[in-house]
C-alpha cells in the first residue's frame, strides 16, 4: 500500500514539472515573440543599407583602408541595435576586411562574435572569402570548437566541467590510430582493460568485476547500455564517425541516473554540416604474423563515409564500417608460464590441458556499424545499427579448443546487435538570439542477442546458450537557460538545467541447454522470468543543475541533484541518499589569465553520488558462472575530488587529481561450496576507494613540425572498512575505521601511459591545396604495474595447480610493458600508413574475476595497414 501510494505520488510529482515546464516555455515563447516585433523601423534600415554601400564602393575601388574606417564608424552606431540578421550583415564585412588589412585581433573578436550568434559559422558563411581567409577561419573555428565538450549536456567550455575529463578529437584519434575505444581508455588516467571470456571489459579507478559495466557509454547523449549486462563492448564502437571522445571520470548519475557509477563517455559524432566529405578507407592486417591471408587469422576492415553540407543549418552524415579480426595470436609453447587448464567434470578429464597449442585473443567474427546523423536547425536526428560477433578463446574451462574448424566455431560465438533512433527537437531554436532552450527527446532501442557459453573443450557436454530481444523507450523534457539572472546586478553568468526523464525496458530472453556436437537443443524455457512476472521496468526521473559564477570566470559554483525512481530498486518506500536522490556538488577556481593569456592555475573540488542497479544476468544468473541471485540491491557510491591543473607558455598543460570514494553494497563474485557455483552478493562492509591521476600534454610547434607528446600515472589504493556498520562519507577519513594495508585486489596499483608524434607540415601557402605530402609517426609505451589476485590455482613451474579444497592463495600478476607505435602519409587527396601494437609481442596477464585462475592472457603482436582515400577533395 505505501508503495503504490508512493509510486501515485511520484506519477504526480512529474506531471506537475512537466506541466510547469510546458507553462514556463509558454510564458517565454510569448516574451520571445513582444521581443521579435520590437525591430527597428524601415528608416533606420535605410541608414545602415546606405553606410554598408559606401563600404562596398570603398572596396570594389581597393581603398581596403578607408573602407576599414567607414566600416568601424558604421559598427559603433548600429552594432548594438539591430536585429541578428543585420549583425551578421555587418560582422561579415567586418571579418573581410579586418583580414586584408591584418587587423588580427579584431578579426578574431568579429570571428568569434559571429560565432556565438550562428553555431554552425564556416568560411561558407561569407558572402565571399578568398582562400587564405578561408583556411584562417578554419583554423580558428575548429581552434574554438576543441574547448567545448558537451557531457555536462550543453556545450560547455571544458574547464567548466564540474569533473576531471579527457578529450579526444577526430585528429587524436588519426594521431593515435586508435582502433577502437578501447585504445583510447587504455591510455586515459584511471582506466584500466580488465580481462573476461564473455567480452572484453574495463576498470576505473580499482573498480572490477565482470560482464558489467560501470562507466555509461553514450552516443550524442544518448545512453547505449543494455540491461542484460549494463554493458556495451568498448572495442565494438566504431571510431570512424567519432568527431569527439569525451572521458568523464567519476560518478555522473546527478545528470544521467543509473550506470553512471564510475564515469561517463561521451561519444558526439560527425556532423554534416561543418564539411562536405566523400571518403573511403581499408585497413588490413594480421596478428604476430602474415603466414596467412585467410580471414581467420586477419584482420579487415572497411568504412565509408559521406557528409553534405546543406546549409549553414542543415546537414546529413552516414557512416558505414564492416569488419572482422582473426585476433593476435599466443603460442603457449613459448610462455614461461600457462593459463591452461584442464576440463574436468568430477574425476573424468576430457581432455589433458594442452601447453604447446595456439589460441587468438580477441578474434571477432563478421561485424558492421551504421550511423545516420542528420541536422536541420532545432531538429536533430542520431540512427546507429551495429553488430558484433565476439569469438570465444577457449570455453569456460579456460581450456584450449580440441579443434579449430570454422565448423566448429559456430557455438564459440557471441553476437551482439544493437539498434538506436534517437530525435532531439529544440522548440526554441527557431528564435532571434533567445538565450532559453526547452529541448525535446526521444528515442528507442532494439538489442539482440544470440550467446553461447560452452563449458567444455569438447563441445558437446555442459553447453548452454540465452537467445532474445530486449527493447527500450526513452523520453525527455529538458529545460536550460543562461538568462533567468541576468537582470540582477553583480549576478555572473548562470546556466540553468531542469528536467524529466522516463524510460522503460522490456525483455524477451530464453534459455537453451544441450550435449550435443551439433547443439540440438534439448530444452528450452523462459528462465528469467518468475510465472506470472511482468517482463517489463520502467525508470522515472526530475534532475535539475545550477551553474552560478560567483565572481564571473573566476569562482563558480555548481549544485545538481537528481530523484530517481526504478520500479526494482528506487520506489520511493525509503528515500536513501545515492539511490533515490543522487547530488553534485562543485566549486571552480580559475585564476586570472596571465599576460599570454593563459590560466596558469585552476582548481576543482567536486562532490557527486551515484548508484548502480544489478545487472539483469547478476539477477537471474542461469549459466556457467551467474547463479542469479534476484536479493541483490544496488552499489552505492560518494565520491570527493580535487584537481588542480593549469595551462603554461608552449602549449604545456599539467593536471594533478585526487580523489576518495565510499562504495556501498559491492557487488562481488564468490565461490558457495553449499551449491558447488559461484554467486553475485553484495558485500557486507564498504569500501574505501582512493587514488591519484598526473596528466602532463605539450604541443611544440615549430616552422616545419609539430611535436605533440603525453605522460599520465594512475595509482589506486583500496581499504575495506573493519565493521559492517553504516558509515558516513566524511569517516573514509579516519584511519581507526579500516584494516591496514591496501585490499586492491584485481586491479593494477599503478599504470602509466608516454607517448609521442611528430607531424610535418606542408611548406606551401595554399595549405591541403599542396600536393606535397606530410608525415606523421609516433608512439606511445604503457607500464602496467603488478597486480595482486586470489586464486584458487597456484602457479607451479610455469603451470597453474588447483590448490587442494579450494583454498584461495595470493599470487601476484607481473608487470609489463606495452609499445604502440605508427607511421603515416598524408596527401591532399589520400593518406595511408601503419600501426603495430604491442609491437614487442610481449605476453602479459590481464586480472579476470570471472574465473577461479583469476588471470587471462592478453592481446599480443597486432599489425595494421590502412588507406584511405578522399573522393571529393571539396
Amino acid at each position: 500500500m505505501i508503495c503504490n501510494t508512493t509510486s501515485a505520488s511520484a506519477r504526480k510529482a512529474v506531471s506537475l514539472v512537466l506541466m510547469g515546464l510546458f507553462f514556463l516555455s509558454a510564458q517565454l515563447s510569448i516574451a520571445q515573440n513582444k521581443g521579435i516585433t520590437g525591430s527597428f523601423s524601415s528608416q533606420n534600415e535605410r541608414v545602415l543599407d546606405k553606410k554598408l554601400s559606401k563600404v562596398r564602393n570603398r572596396y570594389d575601388e581597393r581603398r581596403y583602408e578607408d573602407a576599414y574606417d567607414l566600416y568601424k564608424d558604421l559598427h559603433l552606431a548600429h552594432y548594438n541595435s539591430v536585429n541578428d540578421g543585420d549583425k551578421m550583415v555587418i560582422l561579415d564585412w567586418g571579418i573581410r576586411l579586418s583580414f586584408i588589412t591584418e587587423q588580427w585581433d579584431d578579426l578574431d573578436r568579429y570571428i568569434t562574435e559571429y560565432y556565438s550568434l550562428d553555431p554552425y559559422f564556416s568560411a561558407e558563411s561569407l558572402k565571399e572569402s578568398s582562400p587564405q581567409l578561408q583556411a584562417y577561419i578554419g583554423n580558428f573555428v575548429r581552434a574554438k570548437s576543441e574547448q567545448f565538450v558537451y557531457v555536462n549536456k550543453h556545450k560547455q567550455n571544458i574547464d567548466l566541467i564540474p569533473a576531471s575529463i579527457t578529450v579526444y578529437t577526430k585528429d587524436d584519434i588519426d594521431r593515435l590510430s586508435a582502433r577502437n575505444l578501447l585504445d583510447l581508455i587504455r591510455i586515459t588516467p584511471g582506466f584500466a582493460e580488465l580481462g573476461d571470456n564473455n567480452e572484453r571489459i574495463i576498470g576505473t579507478r580499482g573498480t572490477s568485476s565482470t560482464s558489467l559495466q560501470d562507466v555509461l557509454i553514450l552516443i550524442n547523449g544518448h545512453r547505449i547500455s543494455d540491461v542484460f549486462t549494463n554493458s556495451n563492448g568498448p572495442d565494438w564502437l566504431s571510431l570512424d564517425y567519432v568527431e569527439q571522445v569525451e572521458i568523464m571520470r567519476g560518478p555522473g548519475s546527478a545528470l544521467y541516473g543509473e550506470n553512471a557509477f564510475s564515469g561517463v563517455i561521451n561519444i558526439i559524432t560527425k556532423d554534416g554540416r561543418f564539411k562536405n566529405t566523400n571518403r573511403i578507407s581499408v585497413k588490413t592486417g594480421t596478428g604476430n604474423t602474415f603466414r596467412d591471408i585467410s580471414p581467420k587469422y586477419n584482420t579487415y576492415n572497411a568504412h565509408y563515409e559521406y557528409g553534405r553540407k546543406l546549409s549553414n543549418s542543415e546537414g546529413v552524415y552516414i557512416s558505414a564500417t564492416y569488419t572482422q579480426t582473426g585476433g593476435s595470436e599466443i603460442d603457449h609453447s613459448t610462455l614461461d608460464e600457462s593459463t591452461v587448464l584442464p576440463d574436468i567434470i568430477s574425476t573424468d578429464t576430457i581432455r589433458a590441458a594442452s601447453s604447446n597449442g595456439r589460441e587468438y585473443i580477441n578474434r571477432y567474427g563478421p561485424g558492421y556499424n551504421l550511423l545516420l546523423n542528420y541536422n536541420r536547425k532545432a531538429l536533430k536526428v542520431t540512427s546507429n545499427a551495429q553488430m558484433n560477433t565476439f569469438v570465444y578463446s577457449r570455453p569456460s574451462s579456460l581450456n584450449l579448443w580440441k579443434s579449430d574448424t570454422p565448423d566448429e566455431r559456430r557455438n564459440r560465438v557471441r553476437k551482439d546487435q544493437r539498434e538506436f533512433v534517437h530525435i532531439e527537437y529544440g522548440l526554441f531554436d527557431n528564435s532571434d538570439r533567445f538565450e532559453h532552450d526547452l529541448r525535446f527527446k526521444l528515442s528507442g532501442d532494439h538489442f539482440h542477442k544470440d550467446i553461447y557459453f560452452p563449458s567444455y573443450s569438447d563441445e558437446i557436454i555442459g553447453n548452454q546458450r540465452i537467445i532474445g530481444d530486449e527493447y527500450r523507450g526513452t523520453t525527455s523534457l529538458e529545460f536550460s537557460s543562461d538568462s533567468l539572472m541576468k537582470n540582477f546586478d553583480r549576478i555572473g553568468d548562470q546556466h540553468f538545467l531542469i528536467g524529466v526523464e522516463a524510460y522503460f525496458n522490456t525483455w524477451h530472453y530464453n534459455y537453451f541447454v544441450g550435449n550435443d556436437s551439433s547443439f540440438v537443443l534439448s530444452q528450452t524455457e523462459d528462465y528469467f522470468t518468475e510465472p506470472g512476472e511482468s517482463k517489463f521496468e520502467y525508470i522515472a526521473a526530475a534532475y535539475t543543475q545550477t551553474e552560478q559564477h560567483l565572481i564571473q570566470d573566476i569562482l563558480i559554483a555548481t549544485a545538481g541533484v537528481r530523484l530517481n525512481y526504478h520500479s526494482k530498486y528506487s520506489t520511493f518506500d525509503k528515500f536513501e541518499w545515492g539511490k533515490q536522490y543522487s547530488p553534485r556538488l562543485a566549486l571552480i577556481f580559475l585564476a586570472p589569465k596571465s599576460k599570454r593569456n593563459l590560466n596558469v592555475f585552476k582548481a576543482k573540488v567536486l562532490y557527486n553520488s551515484a548508484f548502480f542497479p544489478p545487472p539483469f544476468l547478476y539477477r537471474r544468473g542461469g549459466i556457467f558462472g551467474f547463479q542469479g541471485s534476484d536479493s541483490l540491491t544496488v552499489q552505492k557510491i560518494e565520491s570527493g575530488e580535487l584537481v588542480i591543473s593549469g595551462d603554461l607558455p608552449s602549449k604545456l598543460s599539467y593536471s594533478v587529481m585526487f580523489y576518495a570514494n565510499k562504495i556501498d553494497n559491492i557487488i562481488e563474485n564468490v565461490f558457495v561450496p553449499s551449491i558447488g557455483d559461484r554467486i553475485y552478493i553484495n558485500a557486507p562492509r564498504a569500501r574505501r576507494n582512493s587514488g591519484v591521476e598526473v596528466e602532463i600534454r605539450h604541443a611544440l610547434e615549430l616552422d616545419k613540425f609539430d611535436l605533440k607528446s603525453f605522460f599520465n600515472y594512475s595509482l589506486a589504493m583500496e581499504s575495506d572498512f573493519n565493521d559492517t556498520k553504516n558509515h558516513n562519507y566524511f569517516e573514509i577519513f579516519n584511519g581507526k575505521y579500516f584494516t591496514s594495508g591496501s585490499t586492491l585486489t584485481n586491479y593494477p596499483g599503478s599504470m602509466a601511459n608516454v607517448g609521442l608524434d611528430l607531424i610535418t607540415k606542408r611548406n606551401s601557402d595554399s595549405g591541403e591545396s599542396s600536393s606535397k605530402a606530410k608525415f606523421s609517426i609516433g608512439s606511445n609505451i604503457q607500464w602496467i604495474g603488478e597486480t595482486t589476485v586470489y586464486s584458487s590455482y597456484s602457479l607451479q613451474q610455469g603451470n597453474l595447480v588447483q590448490n587442494s579444497n579450494g583454498q584461495q592463495t595470493k599470487s601476484t600478476l607481473p608487470q609489463a610493458f606495452i609499445l604502440d607505435a605508427r607511421f603515416k602519409v598524408y596527401y591532399p587527396r589520400m593518406n595511408f600508413g601503419i600501426s603495430a601494437y604491442n609491437v614487442a609481442n610481449n605476453q602479459y596477464y590481464l586480472p579476470s574475476v570471472n574465473f577461479s585462475s583469476r588471470r587471462q592472457n592478453a592481446e599480443g603482436r597486432m599489425i595494421l595497414l590502412n588507406f584511405t582515400y578522399l573522393i571529393n577533395a571539396k
